[in-house]
């Protein structure tokens, strides 16, 4: 499955990555509004590569040129299925 990234300002320059201080300024509106200003984007190209087939036909054709010589290989067997407990949440 296809996935996208994105970089957006979440905090201020010069953080420590993976830092306490980090942390901390997540909770901050700065934070929050740029979170959701990345979700923004992710979602509006979500919906133009939907509406738009040959785009979609474009960005599947890379995607397997990209993956032709190394597909990607479940480590798990077809038939392995989750516990009851694992189905259920629990």
């Amino acid at each position: 499955m296809p996935t996208a990234q994105i970089r957006g300002a979440t905090h201020a320059i010069g953080t420590p990555g993976h830092s306490w201080q980090i942390t901390a300024q997540g909770k901050l509106p700065a934070a929050h509004k740029g979170m959701v200003h990345a979700a923004k984007v992710l979602a509006a190209t979500a919906v133009e590569v939907l509406s738009d087939p040959a785009l979609m036909a474009k960005a599947k054709a890379d995607f397997h040129e990209r993956t032709r010589d190394n597909p990607y290989v479940c480590p798990v067997d077809d038939d392995v299925l989750p516990s009851l407990n694992m189905a259920l949440g629990q």
